[in-house]
């Protein structure tokens, strides 16, 4: 893909993030490695325009290095909260994009201590846990809160930031984005199952890769279902 294209889909993946409830207030983003591997692609910061995760464009993407500063697009500044996923791509170099959003099922586990268990499929893509980080403020503004939300990481999928948010990590945009709607949907189930009865987590020794870690093949299939959703619901 050239640089057009990954905006573009980069933008898609954040609309569909808003359609499927994944985060609250219009508030999230996603950001995509930079092939050169020195920059980041991340939507700009729209709020001042009035505009939300639902509104973002292939042309609202800037180009972004590792400081902060917008090297190249039409925004003068990058959405927040950058510090946590310059963090991730120097700590892990199997991650190429992030997500950040307000997913408010997982918000309540975290707020009441829990965290994701496998009880159902979409929990098994996070059988090795989910760790929550419990860092103030309930903003990632700092290279230290950055780092100290990426050391709670570790090699995990995603991380928990406990009163305000999740982090979401993939080798690409598609898998970012699959990872995250499997965060909220898991969290949703294990809410209400836990009110009805109790948790029993499937074993690992049980789980199949197509459950703990699917292939390109069907990442690609769920981001098409997605988009053909989205293409709906905008009309086109």
């Amino acid at each position: 893909m050239n640089l057009d294209e990954i905006k573009e889909k980069l933008a898609r993946s954040c609309r569909i993030i808003e359609m499927q409830r994944a985060t609250e207030k219009g508030r999230g983003h996603q950001c995509y490695l930079h092939p050169d591997g020195d920059k980041i692609l991340i939507p700009g910061h729209l709020h001042d325009y009035g505009k939300a995760i639902a509104d973002i464009q292939g042309e609202d993407i800037v180009t972004m290095d590792f400081e902060g500063n917008v090297l190249e697009g039409k925004h003068s500044e990058p959405m927040g909260e950058f510090h946590a996923y310059t963090a991730v791509f120097r700590a892990r170099k199997d991650v190429k994009s992030v997500v950040h959003c307000h997913p408010p099922y997982a918000n309540i586990l975290a707020a009441a201590g829990k965290s994701i268990l496998p009880i159902a499929r979409d929990g098994c893509l996070f059988y090795e846990g989910v760790p929550v980080y419990e860092g103030y403020p309930l903003y990632v503004g700092t290279r230290e809160m950055g780092e100290e939300l990426v050391e709670t990481l570790g090699d995990k999928r995603a991380v928990l930031h406990k009163g305000h948010g999740a982090f979401v990590v993939g080798r690409s945009v598609e898998e970012a984005l699959i990872r995250t709607l499997s965060l909220e949907k898991a969290a949703e189930t294990q809410l209400f199952a836990s009110i009805l009865g109790t948790l029993t987590p499937i074993p690992v020794e049980r789980m199949t890769e197509r459950e703990t870690d699917p292939d390109d093949h069907i990442i690609d299939d769920f981001f098409g279902y997605y988009s053909g959703k989205l293409d709906k619901l905008e009309g086109k």
